[in-house]
């Protein structure tokens, strides 16, 4: 009978594992780097294969036992697998802002600066009282030939407005009739602090006539006009105006015998006839105060 070839203390799986694992150290041997680690290491292995058995033929022993049976081979050995490892430096990333541990400073809001606006100073007070004189001239029942003559006083409430009141007289050619009045006027300037400032007026107020020395008329008059106000200086001002109205006989003794000059310039002698109109112009300067 054949005996089975026997292998000594050392098992053939032994001799296999340590090749393998020889093997993959020499084909990755040396540095591998896996993300930031860097390995290195070898293996090592070591041991011997015994071979002891007989057989038929070629020289072997025959088993002389009755019965035969296998003889399985045995693997002896040791394997040695070694190594280390050492990190690869790290570079250390740092962001543009690092937390504090400190309280942040507390920081006052700045006051804005404010460039200083200049004011413009108040304008001086206006005048508010001023008297003056006037001349001018009327014209009744298409008779032009007259002057008038007088004195105002002037009282101002507001830049613009003002009070006038008056004392004139009129006088028609050869004092065929003398006209006078005492009125006054609401008057409203425009622009009053300019040196020229234009002005509207309303008036209103009694006036006696003297026809020829025979008799007297009493009318009541109202008016309505434009004018102009220079100012020479604060204090001095210079005003021209127009002023159409129409008066009215409140009270009359006018007898039949007038002269023909008489009647021409002679008011209506009853209220009930009609309006007398008239227009005047006048020229006055005003010291204002």
């Amino acid at each position: 009978m054949m005996r089975s070839p026997r292998f000594g203390s050392h098992r053939l799986s032994t001799l296999v594992l340590g090749g393998a694992i020889g093997a993959a150290s020499l084909l990755h041997g040396g540095d591998a780097e896996a993300g930031r680690v860097r390995f290195s290491g070898g293996a090592h292995f070591s041991g011997h294969v015994r071979v002891r058995g007989g057989g038929g033929g070629g020289g072997g022993h025959y088993a002389r036992s009755r019965y035969w049976y296998p003889r399985y081979p045995r693997f002896g050995g040791s394997v040695w697998i070694g190594g280390y490892y050492y990190p690869r430096p790290y570079s250390y990333y740092y962001p543009e802002y690092v937390p504090s541990y400190y309280p942040p400073p507390v920081y006052y809001p700045v006051q804005p600066q404010v460039a200083p606006v200049a004011v413009a100073p108040e304008p001086p007070p206006m005048p508010t009282f001023g008297i003056g004189i006037f001349a001018g001239g009327s014209s009744v029942r298409d008779e032009q030939v007259s002057s008038d003559l007088g004195a105002l006083a002037r009282i101002r409430f507001t830049p613009g407005l003002l009070i006038e009141g008056e004392i004139a007289k009129t006088s028609f050619k050869d004092d065929v009739r003398v006209d006078r009045r005492i009125g006054g006027s609401l008057i409203w300037e425009i622009g009053a602090r300019h040196t020229v400032a234009p002005y509207l007026l309303a008036g209103a107020g009694v006036s006696q006539a003297d026809v020829d020395g025979s008799f007297t008329t009493t009318q009541n008059y109202g008016e309505l006009g434009v004018g102009l106000r220079v100012a020479l200086s604060r204090n001095l001002h210079i005003a021209g105006d127009i002023r159409a109205g129409t008066s009215r006989t409140v009270d009359s003794d006018q007898p039949n015998n007038l002269s023909v000059a008489a009647r021409s310039v002679a008011p209506p002698s009853s209220p009930n006839d009609e309006n007398e109109d008239y227009t005047r112009a006048r020229l006055a300067a005003i010291l204002s105060f």
